[in-house]
């Protein structure tokens, strides 16, 4: 999976932090969603794969340095993110976001996947295997 890409969302809260000095209140978990269609970095136009009948819900991954590991400017997942069985058919699967809530929420990062994933019901559960989702500053 490439690199994610912050959201506007994230790059405005640190910049409100850094130059004029509001505290943002840390979380204690992330909540790891897939997507259809990758919303854009204002989380507009995204397709979340639906809850409705499918077996399908962001993966709670919490905050700390057991979870993630780092590697010079790049975090990754230090364990497997594992969904549900699927119990329908989620449809092709062409990124994954992080976010600050179960649902709803605050879209915190998105990448695409490198090589989307078709998911249909009856196959094993999805997952995002350790180190595959990426987090890197990007670089010029």
């Amino acid at each position: 999976m490439p690199s994610a890409t912050s959201s506007n969302y994230l790059h405005h809260i640190q910049m409100e932090e850094l130059f004029h000095g509001v505290n943002f209140t840390p979380i204690t978990d992330v909540y790891i969603a897939l997507f259809t269609t990758n919303p854009a970095l204002d989380n507009s136009g995204g397709v979340e794969i639906s809850t409705s009948g499918t077996n399908y819900g962001r993966v709670a991954v919490p905050i700390g340095a057991v979870q993630w590991n780092v590697a010079g400017l790049e975090y990754s997942n230090a364990s497997d993110i594992t969904y549900g069985v699927p119990s329908s058919t989620w449809g092709t699967v062409n990124g994954a976001g992080i976010y600050d809530a179960a649902t709803g929420g605050n879209l915190l990062y998105v990448s695409p996947i490198t090589t989307p994933k078709t998911v249909s019901n009856g196959d094993g559960a999805p997952k995002i295997l350790a180190g595959q989702l990426r987090i890197t500053r990007a670089t010029c």
